[in-house]
């Protein structure tokens, strides 16, 4: 199909939902949007729902940067190229430069996609009471417990999807972790840090020229440790007293310390006895559904805001009213063991379920699971709404339960 005439928007691969979302956006401004994907069966739910008039997907080698550029050139008029995940972050801004379309600031991003280097800078500033180190190939158990002190995390300075994190609470957990650690495929580098203590949270922001808005804070359901795959999600938290007040205050205290400037951060940390302490930034907006959920909690189409983005100007989401009408979550659907997916059973059950819970497939059947450790595992997605945050988690976690995974092989009785 032709694409209709008129300016271009790159969307340099996507997080797993979301398209169409960004699609209805672009349209409002007369762009396309084209989808460069060197995997586009990532995609299948947006692909088979997204207005197609104003979607056109290239296949290309998304980790080479000349052939993002050389598609780019192909399509012709580009107002402007966005990203939403980690992996893709460097590339987006190595085409951005030769581009010459604005974005993100480089350095910011290249700061809080290096771990270890996050947590130095937030230490140096007085924003987390503990430092992290790298870990060097020469490294025993008891040099790094002793720099940095027991619990610890282990972790790849550039992971993601909760990927090669690894917790060590014996100097003798530690000598396991770090020979396991040094065997496995690092997108950077083994760094160590304090384990700290209490509930994962995640504060969802926008960014424009240095100034920041808190969007929502987001609840964690995580599995028991050592592994930290992601169970569900919930937003937005409602915070006591002047919690919310203190939680902005300190999100754009931590977000300057970095110099971000610009974009969606997904900021994770943990409420210690003590306060706030980061766990990760991540200059994008948060995965699996917590896109789609800010559209259902505030009513707006959050991903609007990637269009202005682009466009070079002041996102309207920093300055529409947000008052939330409904709580969202989702609850991430996890392969029993490694093996091939043969799909999710029981959809039909969830008619009538109170939070109207949806199913969205993260692979396709047939398709090989190798890990169900970190979100590799994750075979389908379940959301669901509540008048509050709590009823929307408690709804989703009790669709979710109604929801089979079938793998081949499995006995059917």
């Amino acid at each position: 199909m032709t694409p209709p005439a008129g300016r271009n928007l790159i969307a340099l691969e996507w997080l797993q939902f979301g398209l169409g979302r960004l699609v209805s956006a672009a349209a409002d401004e007369d762009l396309t949007v084209h989808l460069l994907t060197g995997d586009r069966s990532e995609y299948q739910h947006e692909l088979a729902s997204a207005d197609g008039r104003r979607l056109v997907v290239h296949d290309v080698n998304t980790f080479d940067v000349g052939e993002v550029v050389d598609a780019a050139g192909r399509i012709g008029d580009v107002a402007g190229l966005v990203s939403t995940t980690d992996t893709w972050s460097l590339v987006a801004l190595a085409a951005r430069r030769e581009l010459g379309l604005g974005g993100q600031d480089p350095e910011s991003v290249r700061l809080v996609r290096d771990k270890a280097r996050l947590r130095r800078r937030l230490y140096e500033h007085g924003l987390s009471r503990a430092d992290g180190r790298p870990v060097a190939d020469t490294d025993d158990a008891a040099a790094v417990a002793a720099r940095t002190g027991l619990p610890l995390i282990v972790k790849d300075s550039a992971g993601t999807g909760s990927q090669h994190v690894w917790l060590a609470r014996t100097t003798d957990e530690l000598s396991t972790v770090l020979n396991v650690a040094g065997r496995a495929p690092l997108r950077g580098r083994l760094t160590a840090e304090p384990y700290f203590l209490g509930p994962l949270y995640s504060m969802e922001t926008l960014t424009w020229e240095g100034s920041t808005r808190l969007l929502a804070v987001s609840s964690r359901v995580l599995s028991p440790p050592p592994v930290f795959r992601e169970e569900a999600l919930a937003l937005p938290v409602t915070l006591p007293g002047g919690m919310a007040e203190e939680a902005a205050r300190w999100i754009e205290r931590v977000l300057k310390a970095v110099g971000y400037t610009e974009g969606f951060a997904h900021t994770e940390f943990i409420l210690t006895d003590q306060g706030f302490e980061v766990v990760e930034i991540n200059p994008r907006l948060g995965g699996g559904l917590v896109g789609e959920g800010l559209c259902r909690a505030l009513d707006v189409n959050a991903y609007a805001a990637f269009v202005d983005l682009a466009l070079r100007r002041r996102p309207a989401l920093l300055d529409e009213p947000l008052s939330p009408l409904r709580g969202a979550a989702h609850a991430r659907l996890y392969a029993p063991r490694p093996g091939v997916f043969r799909g999710v059973e029981g959809a039909r059950l969830l008619t009538g379920h109170p939070g109207s819970p949806a199913v969205r497939s993260a692979l396709p059947d047939g398709a090989e699971v190798t890990t169900v450790t970190d979100q590799d595992g994750c075979v389908a997605v379940v959301s669901a709404t509540g008048a509050t945050s709590e009823l929307a988690l408690q709804n989703v976690l009790s669709a979710a339960g109604e929801l089979s995974v079938r793998m081949e092989g499995d006995r059917r009785d």
